[in-house]
């Protein structure tokens, strides 16, 4: 019986987060420039009521990219890259996914505190790991191609 592979270090999980960051800006970037012709190629309000609709259509963006690459192949591109892998309950894969996104909004609003807190936990799982029975662990390197 194979073994199962070990968590992810934080260390690992900070890096493809950074590298997720990169596509995110630019998905943002793609889903503001598609508002645009609707408000006359304006920049959008930055107060008032558009402004947080706005700001909810970018956070559905986000939580979108994060929710479908952890649900197809629990991996976002920045996972890839850094050999780690999101295990996710296979029933309300997308559910599981949203709440999963909605609490690491809440960790980074802690400062990262609870991601901090994971690493005394003997399988480095963060509360919301805990609690959506996911887990982030390390994926073999691939052997290289043969010649």
């Amino acid at each position: 019986m194979k073994p199962p592979n070990p968590p992810a270090p934080l260390w690992r999980r900070a890096a493809a987060l950074f590298y997720d960051l990169m596509f995110v800006i630019a998905l943002l970037m793609l889903a503001t420039l598609i508002l645009l012709p609707f408000n006359d190629g304006q920049a959008l309000p930055q107060t008032g009521l558009i402004a947080w609709v706005y700001r909810a259509y970018l956070l559905l963006w986000a939580a979108t990219y994060f929710s479908v690459f952890w649900c197809i192949g629990g991996q976002t591109p920045g996972m890839k890259v850094w050999h780690i892998r999101l295990s996710l309950p296979a029933r309300g894969c997308y559910a599981t996914a949203l709440l999963r996104f909605l609490g690491g909004l809440a960790s980074l609003l802690l400062a990262g505190a609870p991601f901090w807190l994971a690493q005394f936990h003997p399988e480095k799982r963060s509360l919301i790991d805990r609690l959506l029975n996911t887990q982030v662990t390390r994926n073999p390197k691939m052997p290289p191609p043969a010649a």
